[in-house]
């Protein structure tokens, strides 16, 4: 695995040079998150596609300015694909990052046929006490959503650590990212995606419940849902074992 920049975006890779026989798959965060948190899947697939994950702009090593809305961060996300010449890629995007997924295929079908959508929803509404806490005490909204995300046997102090290392330090990206998901909707066009699609839902997400998922894979016409069992929020670090082997049976 190794982490590199283009065009003023930070990236990590699970090969330096993407092989162009190989699907890409192209892993995009959450909200105040970077691509740290991706590294059991850019590393853990490596071996059968080429791995990517992006900082989304103004995050860990890509340059500002933060988006503040989700089509632009789509956009950005564009961008990226198009100055590092990846090809036939697979965005999988996790909450906010599912969000920009949605997006892409929605606006530019005919370049993404396959996607993966993890612990997301089509609408993203974030609760005015939980963009409050982003803005005014940083610190201990990260500690409080650490114990409210993650379920009890999953909260060890390796994942904590993990956690902190893909989590932006200054609160700037988490009160933009919070914004941007909260008047994010695509409620209504969802019968339009003409993807082929994975769905995956954790049991016992409770910032974006298991009912999300199970209403993606409802109204998205193409599209299979998988469960992991046991999980929360944080999921790929939770259980990225499970997690990767699901992406690769959608193979």
């Amino acid at each position: 695995m190794m982490s590199s920049r283009l065009n003023g975006f930070g990236f990590l890779a699970g090969q330096p040079h993407p092989d162009p026989h190989r699907k890409t798959l192209l892993f995009i965060h959450g909200a105040a998150q970077n691509s740290l948190f991706w590294k059991h899947q850019v590393s853990g697939l490596a071996s059968h596609f080429n791995t990517v994950a992006l900082d989304l702009p103004g995050h860990h090593q890509s340059k500002g300015p933060l988006c503040t809305t989700v089509e632009a961060m789509a956009s950005a996300v564009l961008e990226f694909v198009d100055a590092a010449g990846l090809s036939s890629v697979v965005p999988c995007g996790l909450s906010m990052g599912g969000g920009i997924v949605l997006r892409l295929l929605l606006d530019h079908p005919s370049r993404f046929p396959e996607a993966i959508l993890a612990n997301t929803g089509a609408r993203l509404k974030v609760l005015p006490d939980i963009l409050e806490a982003a803005r005014t005490n940083y610190d201990a909204y990260q500690k409080a959503l650490f114990h409210f995300v993650v379920p009890e046997p999953h909260r060890t102090p390796a994942l904590q650590a993990a956690l902190g290392t893909a989590t932006e330090p200054d609160n700037a990206p988490a009160v933009a990212d919070l914004s941007a998901c909260d008047s994010f909707d695509v409620m209504h066009m969802l019968t339009e995606i003409q993807s082929r699609v994975l769905v995956l839902a954790a049991e016992k997400d409770i910032s974006t419940p298991l009912k999300y998922g199970q209403l993606l894979s409802d109204k998205i016409p193409d599209a299979s849902l998988r469960i992991i069992q046991g999980c929360g929020h944080f999921s790929p670090m939770e259980s990225p074992e499970e997690f990767n082997n699901h992406i690769s049976a959608f193979f």
